[in-house]
């Protein structure tokens, strides 16, 4: 019973964010609007880690699978438990890790920001995107931010679903809109995500089906 039970639980998390002890990790590896990067996937990676207390969480944000010098981040949207007032948030400078590239600036506001005109954000990091060139967040860079600014604040905290447009579209972890993709017929850009949170269901039905089966 309980290996089957532990079974259901590992296909379900196939299927998510990664959620650890202090950490949530976000592979963006779903394409929601327009062209899809050259690369496999995943392209973008956001990754909160509070180390155990609250109070202070680090997020670290890399592009591990972007394309060349062309492929681009110009924005990444993030949400916040909706208990907690993002306007108390308080970002860090951010601090390189690796690559070149400009600063990207952090912005918060109450379901303040929309990503494709569609699902408001409480979170926007904007990238510098001219030209393609060194001030570019692209393939290989990876920067960080340490939040603070509310006393119970973990990891955990952003691992929401924004607000959507249409209730059951576009319920989405977190989205980015990636820039200079090879793909005239889609405008050479488009929108990444994460697996919805809604495909864990039909999943987890179907493997507790299949393990009644069994035991039957």
């Amino acid at each position: 019973m309980i290996k089957s039970l532990t079974l259901v639980l590992c296909m379900m998390a196939v299927f998510t964010s990664t959620v650890a002890a202090n950490i949530v990790s976000f592979d963006m590896s779903v394409v929601w609007n327009g062209a899809t990067p050259a690369l496999l996937s995943p392209w973008l990676n956001a990754t909160f880690d509070d180390e155990g207390t609250e109070g202070s969480v680090v997020l670290t944000i890399t592009a591990g699978n972007l394309s060349g010098t062309q492929e681009k981040v110009k924005e990444l949207h993030l949400n916040l438990d909706p208990t907690l007032n993002p306007l108390d948030l308080d970002f860090s400078a951010p601090t390189l890790i690796s690559g070149e590239f400009d600063d990207p600036s952090a912005d918060t506001g109450l379901n303040a920001f929309k990503a494709d005109g569609d699902g408001k954000y409480h979170i926007l990091i904007e990238f510098g995107t001219a030209d393609g060139g060194t001030d570019s967040f692209g393939a290989g860079d990876a920067v960080e931010f340490t939040i603070n600014g509310i006393a119970s604040l973990t990891a955990s905290s952003f691992n929401f679903i924004c607000l959507p447009k249409k209730v059951g579209e576009g319920e989405y972890f977190s989205v980015a809109h990636i820039l200079g993709i090879e793909d005239i017929g889609e405008g050479g850009s488009g929108w990444i995500t994460i697996p919805e949170p809604a495909s864990i269901a039909p999943l987890a039905i179907g493997a507790l089906a299949l393990l009644r089966k069994r035991r039957a």
